[in-house]
């Protein structure tokens, strides 16, 4: 399959809101690893950026 043609959408099968599962699904990587990066990322970045990260992605990405 084409990258350049694929869209990014939140999948309605995700856990919370599926902004991972619909990144997994567009980047075709394994939504445990992205979950753990965001794991680790809520660590050291903080939790309210990381928060407001996902709810806006949750806001923007059009659910499929």
């Amino acid at each position: 399959m084409d990258n350049c043609h694929r869209s990014l959408y939140r999948e309605r099968r995700g856990m919370i809101l599926g902004v991972f599962q619909g990144l997994a699904t567009w980047s075709g990587l394994p939504v445990l690893l992205l979950r753990i990066v965001a794991v680790i990322l809520l660590f050291s970045v903080g939790f309210t950026p990381m928060i407001i990260a996902y709810l806006g992605a949750a806001l923007i990405l059009p659910s499929r």
